[in-house]
């Protein structure tokens, strides 16, 4: 800023140099003495052209030429001992005037000085004051100009961002290295008022939040030590430093955070753990150890830390396995929560969907010493949520949310939510401000197949042989129907590059007790290659189409998790667990790499052998109960041909005489 108003300083001093250098030559050009019959009798002479002037000039008959400010009009003193023929007596030929421009006059100017005739240009006089006040104008813009918009700019900055409300005094100017202070934008005053006043306007509390009621009274729990603590600690009770809430993407971990953000009688820091991943090593723990204070300085207060993994992460596991500018943050933030520093009345709550990635010493007591699973909900929990949503939103009568709870198995809060919203876009397209079941299921068949194809230009030949593949699908899903429930086959066309599709899913029972076995297992598989078995049936070998490629990809990896992870292989590997297949993916990809694989070819080896071998055995299953019940097949497929669409039960009392009901899968062409 100092080096600003210095240049500054030095373009005004030069700017008053070259003013003065200006009126100096002013000052000399009108030091001749102008004749007064200029001013007063310019209005009466004679007007001469720029030619007769310039052959005056060449013959030796002009004493002086005069020239205007603009250079654009020229006064021409003519010498008194000069006689020009064939002229009267009386004509004045004292002065002439003649109109130029700036070009010619300069042209003008120096013809002039050539035949030794002075010029003079004419300046008005001036006063000094008129000189002095522009000058003044130049330093008010050089100078106070940027000042104040420095200023005006930076209170901006401040009312915007704001700072931690410390414990008196001015709040300091800047952080680490003259910067802008760790945080300064989440002080617990304004901002944390701020954050309550935007979940109270958006009508944010508890009750928002439907699902397991135990999960609820672990968090309102939390709202009820804030509020009124004292029975708590007549008990003896201490209240937990920190709430760890993990659990699937969409089940309301955040949202469990805004209400009690709203209930709760204390200063608020919400932050994503994302804020404190920085370029510069230490800036990242600087910024944590800004918050901690900000908290501590406005107790009761709490952290609210979302997408905690982005920063807890285990620490060596990178693919340098060094120390970085992450784990110097992680290291600070387990300082922060359970070191030297007292942490009376800050709660930390912090929200994850990858618990296992995170670093043991951030999940042990005193740190995190409640940790909340916040599941997939279950029926009841579906049937809750639901009824939450559909509130706000004009019902006809005889909705059963009970059918929509069964039909929903494993969707999480969030889908439901979009279902609820899809479903009255679906009303609103219809005409209609009332949604109806119809609507409902319309919007749950589109977020589990996607948007269905209204013009279908595809040939009777590829038609028939979509259905081939979806009947393969239904009929053995209703032919196990001591586990599975049909509900829908159609070979019409998606948007997501399905063909047609298969919805089924196991009985509720079944999903809520989650004690799948093998039978039912080996079963699921049999159903997923149905479509290939139907189409090799038909078609035969060589003539089976790739709509079998996610089937195939779903079979398989029944087969790895039964083998490596639920102890359901034969012979050897029938207690192995295989680590590799926990997860769809390794989150350790550097500690993997720098120690090697664990396990020895040979079991590899088995391991792949005894996937091979059960997903074959499936396969097996598959040709021989539909090759056994071929003659019903094909009237299934042509009856689906030419309806589009059939119903589970349908398919069910066209094989068994028997109905059932249940809940969602898709198998697609």
């Amino acid at each position: 800023m100092k080096s600003f108003f210095l240049f500054s300083i030095i373009i005004c001093a030069f700017d008053l140099g070259n003013s003065m250098v200006q009126r100096t030559m002013k000052m000399s050009l009108n030091s001749n003495k102008i004749p007064n019959e200029i001013y007063k009798y310019k209005s009466v002479f004679q007007t001469e052209s720029l030619g007769d002037l310039i052959q005056e000039i060449d013959s030796d008959k002009v004493e002086n030429i005069y020239f205007t400010e603009d250079m654009k009009i020229t006064y021409a003193k003519h010498k008194s001992d000069v006689v020009y023929e064939d002229e009267p007596e009386n004509v004045v030929r004292d002065y002439t005037t003649t109109t130029t421009s700036p070009a010619i006059s300069n042209s003008l100017i120096e013809h002039a000085n050539a035949k030794k005739v002075n010029t003079v240009i004419m300046v008005a006089p001036t006063n000094p004051f008129n000189q002095i006040i522009p000058q003044l104008s130049n330093i008010f813009d050089f100078i106070f100009i940027p000042t104040i918009l420095y200023f005006l700019f930076r209170a901006i900055y401040i009312q915007f961002n704001g700072f931690g409300r410390g414990s008196g005094g001015m709040p300091p100017m800047g952080g680490p290295m003259g910067g802008p202070g760790p945080f300064n934008g989440i002080g617990g005053g304004r901002q944390s008022d701020i954050i309550k006043e935007n979940m109270e306007k958006s009508n944010i509390t508890l009750t928002s939040w439907a699902g397991s009621p135990e999960i609820f009274q672990e968090c309102t729990e939390v709202v009820s030590y804030l509020n009124n603590k004292t029975m708590y600690e007549a008990a003896g009770a201490k209240i937990p430093k920190g709430i760890l809430l993990e659990g699937p993407p969409g089940t309301g971990k955040t949202l469990i955070a805004k209400a009690i953000a709203s209930e709760a009688n204390a200063n608020f820091f919400a932050v994503a753990s994302s804020e404190f991943v920085e370029l510069f090593v230490g800036m990242g723990a600087a910024k944590v150890r800004g918050l901690f204070k900000a908290a501590r300085e406005n107790a009761p207060s709490i952290i609210f830390i979302d997408e905690i993994d982005a920063v807890g992460k285990q620490r060596g596991t990178g693919v340098n396995m060094g120390n970085d500018e992450r784990e110097q943050t992680l290291n600070q933030l387990l300082a922060e929560m359970d070191g030297f520093a007292q942490n009376e009345g800050v709660i930390v709550i912090a929200a994850t969907n990858r618990k296992d990635v995170l670093d043991k010493a951030l999940l042990r007591p005193g740190r995190f010493d409640r940790i909340i699973n916040v599941p997939l909900p279950d029926r009841e929990s579906r049937k809750s949520i639901l009824d939450v949503h559909l509130r706000n939103k004009q019902l006809e009568d005889g909705i059963s949310l009970e059918l929509l709870s069964d039909l929903t198995g494993g969707f999480s809060g969030a889908q439901l939510q979009n279902l609820a919203n899809e479903a009255a876009i679906n009303a609103v397209r219809l005409g209609k401000t009332v949604i109806s079941q119809k609507n409902l299921e319309d919007a749950l068949e589109k977020l589990i197949v996607g948007i269905i194809k209204q013009n279908d230009t595809r040939s009777d030949i590829t038609l028939q042989r979509v259905a081939t593949h979806e009947i393969g699908h239904a009929f053995l899903a209703a032919y196990f129907d001591d586990y599975f429930e049909l509900k829908k086959v159609s070979i019409q066309s998606t948007y997501n590059g399905a063909g047609g599709y298969t919805i089924f899913s196991e009985y509720p029972e079944i999903i809520e007790g989650g004690l799948y076995t093998k039978d039912l297992l080996k079963k699921r598989i049999i159903v997923a290659l149905g479509g290939k078995a139907a189409e090799t049936i038909f078609y035969g070998n060589s003539h089976v189409s790739l709509g079998a490629t996610q089937d195939l990809k779903q079979a398989n990896s029944i087969a790895q998790q039964m083998v490596g992870n639920y102890g359901m292989g034969d012979k050897d590997l029938e207690v192995f667990y295989n680590e590799n297949t926990e997860s769809d993916r390794n989150p350790f990809l550097g500690r993997t790499l720098g120690m090697g694989d664990k396990y020895s070819e040979k079991t590899k080896e088995l391991f792949d052998k005894e996937v091979l071998e059960i997903v074959n055995y499936a396969f097996k299953e598959a040709l021989s109960i539909l090759s056994e019940n071929r003659y019903k097949l094909n009237i299934l497929v042509n009856i689906l041909e030419c309806s589009t669409v059939l119903s589970g039960e349908f398919v069910r009392d066209y094989i068994f005489q028997k109905s059932n009901h249940t809940t969602t899968e898709e198998h697609s062409y």
